[in-house]
């Protein structure tokens, strides 16, 4: 059971979606996340909706979850591609230390350009309960 969860939702066609991800990383959205003890596991999920703008290749997406700043360490990686569009899926963890505030970054990058973020994005987080 978790004893705290906290979501971000960002829509299609709100903020700067859709939005062409690079060559370098990008920072998309933080998650705030309060009270963590010594130990507690804190849990991720990630959905991103992406197309891929070139019709001749294959569109490749890196994400990342990262700690503390948008060039802290990673926590969690993944990478995603595909031919046309689809939604990019990635599950983590981390342990916590004893915080107030701990903020975890959803970044993503594509070598060459290859991903357009649409949207939604949907970045979660659950500190579970401690044994």
């Amino acid at each position: 059971m978790y004893k705290y969860y906290q979501k971000v939702e960002i829509d299609p066609h709100t903020y700067a979606l859709p939005l062409q991800a690079g060559d370098q990383e990008m920072f998309l959205c933080p998650l705030y996340l309060y009270g963590i003890t010594p130990g507690s596991r804190i849990l991720f999920k990630v959905n991103i909706a992406w197309s891929n703008p070139v019709t001749y290749d294959i569109g490749e997406l890196e994400i990342k979850i990262r700690r503390d700043h948008p060039g802290g360490p990673v926590v969690e990686s993944s990478e995603d591609s595909r031919f046309r569009g689809g939604t990019a899926s990635m599950e983590g963890e981390d342990e916590g230390d004893a915080a107030d505030i701990v903020v975890y970054y959803l970044t993503v990058r594509s070598q060459g350009g290859k991903a357009l973020i649409e949207g939604p994005i949907v970045f979660e987080g659950f500190v579970l309960e401690e044994d």
